[in-house]
Order: structure tokens, then C-alpha cells, then sequence
């Protein structure tokens, strides 16, 4: 094999290897764009997901933090995402702002 034929066979396997995204990566897409409307004129800083837990009722929760930015302050919100766990149906999005303690 020369290396003209090595490179092409490289450039074969770069191009069908796919990165994989979490699970949560979709529910996390909802979490900031929820909270971007909620928060008009913020700037999402940073993003953390904190996991996942049984909501009851056949459901999951995927909780996310956000910490936001606007003028001078700077705050976190958790969002709260219910899934219908059979289905992956979204049930709803819940938004808490936290306050310093």
C-alpha cells in the first residue's frame, strides 16, 4: 500500500466516524432555550448538567444549572425538564431562579 492509498483509506474512516452526543444533549437544548425566553436580554454563561432522577408516574427528570448574566448580576436558574420515559415525550419545563444565601 502506498501512502497515496494510506491517506485516502484515513480520509474514509475520518469521515464515517460520528461524535456522539449524551443523551441529555436534547433536553439540554430545550433547558437554554427555555430559559433564554424566560431571561430576555441575559447571557447563558455557563450550563451544567446535574443528572437525571424518576419524576413518578412513569417520568424522568433532567435537571440542568444554568448561570446567567445580565447588566451587573449574575445569577444561576435550575431547570427542571419532565420526560414521559416510555416515549421520550416532553411533559414540561420548569425554571427556579436561586437566590444568594
Amino acid at each position: 500500500m502506498s501512502y497515496q492509498d494510506a491517506s485516502i483509506a484515513d480520509e474514509a474512516n475520518i469521515a464515517s466516524i460520528q461524535i456522539a452526543s449524551p443523551g441529555y444533549a436534547k433536553w439540554g437544548k430545550i433547558a437554554v432555550e427555555e430559559t433564554a425566553k424566560a431571561y430576555k436580554g441575559a447571557s447563558i454563561v455557563d450550563y451544567k448538567y446535574e443528572g437525571r432522577s424518576s419524576g413518578g408516574r412513569g417520568s424522568n427528570e433532567e435537571r440542568f444549572l444554568l448561570w446567567l448574566k445580565q447588566g451587573g448580576r449574575e445569577f444561576g436558574v435550575r431547570v427542571t425538564v419532565t420526560v414521559q420515559a416510555e416515549t421520550g415525550t416532553l411533559m414540561s419545563v420548569k425554571l427556579k431562579e436561586l437566590r444568594p444565601s
